[in-house]
């Protein structure tokens, strides 16, 4: 649709409206749709409550929003990882922290989300968490995956910041290649049509990325790593 439809229609309040109601099961969609306008004056605890309300939106319904071409650029290069820990940013209902359990022997998996995890899987442990200030020490994960998050980040500098922070041997974000509109169906705040100012804020580290299946594709080796003997 969002390539589709004219952008002055697509962008349109009377045209979208239809659509928030089938996505959030209410006809109560005001706070949906004006999400982008009240997100920034949020304190920590609005946007913690923010989306503990979303309930059965079409978001949560969702067993993942990875595809699969993200989650084999992540496997793939894990291929000759095994006894280390691995933390999940935003891992929702866990469903990459199930996939990549099955790949490899993990001395720890764990994950952290504003909300607690709603599926049925936790085999892993969990902590409640909002970047750009996550409850961990320096370089505390060997692994740290951060996937359809950074759309939804209130500070992107300094969430990058912190996930560097924790990461020892390499980080991975995958996000949406998505044009911007104000009336958007998954409360995204960013939008990166073209990955370089993403880019920018991962410097100096080594950076591989990729488009897949829609998706950029992430990878990341702090500059500390590729700097040790």
């Amino acid at each position: 649709m969002d390539e589709l439809v004219p952008p002055a229609i697509r962008d349109s309040r009377w045209f979208m409206w239809p659509f928030f109601v089938m996505a959030y099961g209410t006809f109560a969609v005001r706070p949906f749709m004006e999400f982008k306008s009240r997100a920034y004056a949020m304190t920590a605890e609005d946007y913690r409550n923010f989306y503990a309300s979303l309930g059965n939106s079409i978001s949560r319904r969702r067993v993942s929003d990875l595809n699969e071409a993200s989650v084999r650029f992540i496997t793939e290069q894990l291929r000759h990882t095994s006894g280390m820990s691995l933390l999940d940013v935003g891992t929702g209902n866990g469903y990459l922290l199930s996939r990549l359990s099955g790949e490899r022997p993990w001395r720890r998996l764990a994950g952290v989300d504003v909300v607690a995890v709603t599926g049925e899987s936790t085999h892993f442990e969990f902590h409640e968490g909002m970047l750009p200030s996550l409850p961990f020490a320096d370089h505390e994960f060997d692994v740290v995956t951060c996937t359809h998050v950074v759309e939804h980040l209130l500070d992107v500098e300094a969430s990058i910041k912190e996930l560097l922070r924790i990461t020892r041997r390499q980080l991975f974000i995958v996000l949406p290649r998505q044009r911007y509109y104000f009336y958007t169906l998954d409360e995204h705040l960013n939008f990166y049509p073209h990955i370089e100012p993403l880019l920018r804020l991962l410097q100096p580290h080594q950076v591989r990325h990729e488009l897949r299946g829609g998706d950029w594709a992430i990878a990341i080796t702090p500059a500390m790593q590729t700097a040790a003997p």
